[in-house]
């Protein structure tokens, strides 16, 4: 229960978290079961009835951070090494600038926030363990359907959900499956994992661990502790990993990415705020993929690749490790995709995908334009 609460934009955060935050707010990404702001929705949070409580959108929610806020006198911001993690105002001053408020505290437990786009799977494992919660279902049905299911007492199965000839392990974590989900024959799920609203998977899927696939997406081969954002499809063989993909794209055939180097070396990245690779520290980092992407069929990632947004690429040869947004062509040979084409295939994937079209679809898409115009030099 939110009352009297928003959520703001740290722009630094907004660019460091590109290009996944191009058609999202901080507190819509995606992670675990649900958005961010979902999350929050589960605790109670009602500042007092005269003060407008203003969070950070890619703060995490827990117990102590609540309670803290909870606490959190007028006109004072919470903070933790530098960053804003909330701030007080007075009903009808939402617009004061936050730097004429003059109280500051420093918050002294432990604050988690979404800083960089691997951060949504550094934290997948324990969301998906602390959001998915197992419930008692008719396991005899899914048996007469050919259904093999270990451990199901770690299980959450909604009623409307169809599976048929297919496994799921929740012996190492719990498994989500979710309402008007549609697993055909041959699909392995090993927990922890989850199949979020309406999504479905083709003949023989594999989904291993800490995987979350969103609200309508498809999705087919092998799939590894990766996230996939809304309506999204990468329903043939091939493989992904370590990856964080958005919403309305479309894999071809045998797409995949590697997600560890051959020398086993930290993965680096493109960041968008720095505008030059980033050591992650991490040794397992596969794909950053922004929203309305195309691959062609045999698409080959490498290692800690970020893909922008409105993007149709293809190549018999690993992609470079950085795409701007608006690229289009078969990799060395690509162009500008000019901006009414890419503006007439986004509406077709979302009228696709039976969604309404955003009224600011063709604002964000100049944003981005004018925003990666140097990327694309």
């Amino acid at each position: 229960m939110l009352e009297n609460v928003t959520f703001y934009n740290d722009p630094l955060l907004v660019q460091a978290l590109r290009p996944l935050s191009y058609y999202r707010s901080l507190d819509q990404l995606w992670l675990g079961t649900s958005t961010i702001q979902d999350k929050w929705k589960s605790y109670s949070v009602c500042p007092p009835a005269s003060t407008q409580l203003v969070i950070l959108g890619s703060l995490l929610p827990n117990a102590n951070i609540v309670q803290a806020l909870q606490e959190l006198k007028p006109n004072t911001v919470l903070v933790q090494d530098r960053q804003v993690l909330a701030f007080t105002l007075d009903i009808g001053e939402e617009h004061s600038h936050l730097g004429s408020i003059k109280n500051t505290m420093e918050y002294s437990g432990t604050a988690q926030w979404i800083k960089h786009p691997e951060d949504l799977l550094n934290h997948q494992s324990a969301a998906l363990f602390h959001e998915i919660q197992p419930a008692p279902f008719d396991i005899e049905k899914y048996q007469a359907l050919g259904n093999i299911i270990l451990a199901p007492s770690f299980c959450y199965i909604h009623p409307s959900a169809q599976l048929t000839g297919c496994m799921l392990d929740a012996s190492q974590g719990p498994i989500y499956i979710g309402e008007e989900v549609k697993l055909q024959m041959g699909t392995i799920i090993q927990g922890p994992a989850a199949f979020l609203k309406g999504s479905s998977t083709n003949l023989g899927a594999k989904i291993r661990p800490n995987t979350t696939i969103g609200p309508g997406c498809k999705v087919g081969g092998e799939i590894n502790h990766s996230i996939f954002f809304p309506f999204s499809n990468k329903a043939h063989e091939g493989y992904i990993g370590s990856s964080v993909i958005g919403s309305f794209v479309n894999m071809g055939a045998l797409t995949s990415n590697s997600n560890v180097k051959n020398d086993l070396k930290p993965v680096s990245i493109f960041d968008y705020h720095l505008a030059t690779q980033r050591n992650t520290g991490l040794k397992a980092l596969g794909l950053i993929m922004g929203d309305f992407v195309t691959t062609g069929i045999h698409s080959k990632f490498n290692t800690g690749s970020v893909v922008g947004c409105h993007i149709n690429i293809s190549s018999q040869a690993f992609l470079p490790k950085f795409i701007p947004s608006f690229t289009w062509g078969e990799y060395p040979q690509v162009q500008t995709y000019q901006m009414e084409k890419a503006k007439q295939v986004a509406s077709q994937w979302i009228g696709l995908k039976q969604q309404a079209i955003p009224e600011n679809l063709a604002q964000v898409m100049e944003e981005i334009w004018k925003e990666e115009a140097s990327f694309r030099t």
